[in-house]
């Protein structure tokens, strides 16, 4: 039977208690929680300003991004707090005589002690912190071995990440940011000088952490 010929129950072409179960809300906006991330490689001995958020990456493991340098419109973002992760793994490396040691935490200890983060949005800078200021706030935990033979320590194997691996670790801004719909940012980490890394070249991650406004569907 036409839905027409039902006076009285229908309202919309569709049965009014339908509606707490719809699925589109033209016009309507959403928030849930989201991050940004972006994944540079830091060439050892090479690199002194690694850029970010500046391309589409192929894969999610590298970054989310859906447009270079900004949100797609009408996508807006609250932006609470930054992390900065190295993707390194455990590492066997033999100790040397004098420091500093290398390895994992060394290339920590390195990249932050004279690293600069600087986050711009439009043609202003709100974001300009030392990178020991900007934590992981998650990454592998463990405890690492070493090998004796006679007693005296041949080799170690590290792991080091900047900071615990605790979501609450992380730097939080004192005043959050909004950035608007197809408003450009960008952000960049820089070393005055190149850092030769243990292990050779160093992938590192930085992310936006904080609420994503979005159409509802």
């Amino acid at each position: 039977m036409p839905v027409a010929s039902l006076p009285g129950i229908y309202s919309d072409d569709f049965p009014p208690e339908f509606e707490q179960y719809n699925t589109q809300f033209p016009g309507q906006k959403e928030v849930i929680g989201w991050q940004w991330w972006d994944t540079q490689t830091y060439v050892s001995a090479t690199t002194v300003s690694l850029p970010q958020w500046f391309n589409v990456r192929a894969t999610p493991d590298l970054g989310n991004m859906e447009i270079a340098f900004q949100l797609s419109a009408p996508k807006a973002f609250f932006l609470r707090c930054v992390r900065f992760f190295l993707k390194q793994r455990p590492r066997t490396v033999s100790p040397v005589a004098s420091a500093p040691q290398t390895g994992a935490v060394d290339n920590v200890a390195q990249l932050i002690n004279t690293g600069v983060f600087t986050l711009t949005i439009g043609s202003k800078i709100y974001i300009m912190t030392p990178l020991w200021c900007m934590t992981a706030g998650g990454g592998a935990a463990g405890v690492m071995t070493m090998a004796q033979a006679g007693g005296v320590t041949s080799n170690y194997s590290d792991y080091a990440q900047n900071g615990i691996a605790d979501p609450r670790a992380v730097m939080s801004l004192s005043k959050p940011l909004f950035i608007a719909p197809q408003i450009n940012f960008s952000a960049v980490a820089q070393w005055p000088a190149a850092l030769t890394l243990s292990g050779g070249n160093t992938d590192i991650c930085f992310l936006l952490d904080g609420d994503l406004v979005r159409p509802v569907q």
